[in-house]
């Protein structure tokens, strides 16, 4: 694979869509990075001065009519993707975090929230990917990474609570697994990455690792990938973690 890898990340928005940016444009990659409202993410106005290589895109993956609109900016920047990122999507811009909370606990949780929940959590980075294909076909032994959370493992749920969260994760494994064996004709590698229990500063909680190393190590974890193991299931440390 070339050092100038066409890396399109969603999610800029957030702590772990912005690390995600930077070591895409630490390791040389042309980064194209997608938020809500790019403009309000000062940071990334920071790293495109910093390094060279970068374009700011307007695209919210939830919101049908944002990549309607999204798809014929990218398409003028580049002719095609060798990795896309799917990271973590931005709030809802009418959700609270009192919604959020109470789709997760039995007593409060709606079945509206949890719909809302899955569309923006697992459907809508599958038909993103479906709207970006062309560009991917294009690309050179092109990658998508489905980033995710370890909430979503069957095995691993051994406690109650967190519903909305569990339940859409579960079936972006599910989708993004189904979506692997449906690129793999086309050489496209699919891998859905944890990036585990991560701090934002650099006081945060011990047993926490740093943002950037998430960030380091998925990317990582998804350059290892080979198509033998498309659509598994990885940690940020790259070990396999249970369905």
């Amino acid at each position: 694979m070339s050092s100038q890898r066409r890396t399109l990340v969603t999610g800029a928005g957030g702590a772990l869509g912005v690390a995600l940016v930077r070591r895409a444009l630490q390791r040389g990659d042309r980064v194209y990075a997608a938020a809500r409202n790019p403009a309000r993410v000062p940071v990334l106005a920071d790293l495109r001065a910093e390094f060279g290589g970068l374009e700011l895109l307007a695209l919210d993956p939830a919101d049908p009519a944002s990549v309607a609109s999204a798809l014929p900016v990218l398409e003028g920047l580049t002719l095609s993707l060798d990795l896309l990122v799917v990271a973590p999507p931005e709030p809802a811009p009418v959700g609270r975090v009192a919604d959020t909370v109470r789709d997760e606990a039995l007593p409060t949780l709606s079945g509206t929230g949890l719909v809302e929940h899955y569309r923006r959590h697992a459907v809508a980075p599958l038909l993103l990917v479906r709207t970006l294909l062309p560009l991917l076909a294009r690309g050179d032994r092109a990658r998508i990474l489905l980033v995710t959370t370890w909430l979503g493992s069957l095995a691993g749920k051994t406690q109650g609570g967190d519903y909305a969260t569990c339940a859409s994760h579960a079936a972006l494994h599910m989708l993004g697994r189904t979506l692997a064996h449906d690129l793999a004709d086309d050489g496209i590698i699919v891998g859905l990455g944890n990036p585990g229990h991560f701090a934002t500063a650099p006081d945060g909680p011990a047993f926490r690792h740093d943002v950037d190393e998430a960030a380091a190590g998925l990317l990582s974890v998804m350059d290892q990938l080979s198509r033998e193991r498309t659509g598994s299931l990885l940690d940020w440390t790259g070990a396999e973690r249970p369905w």
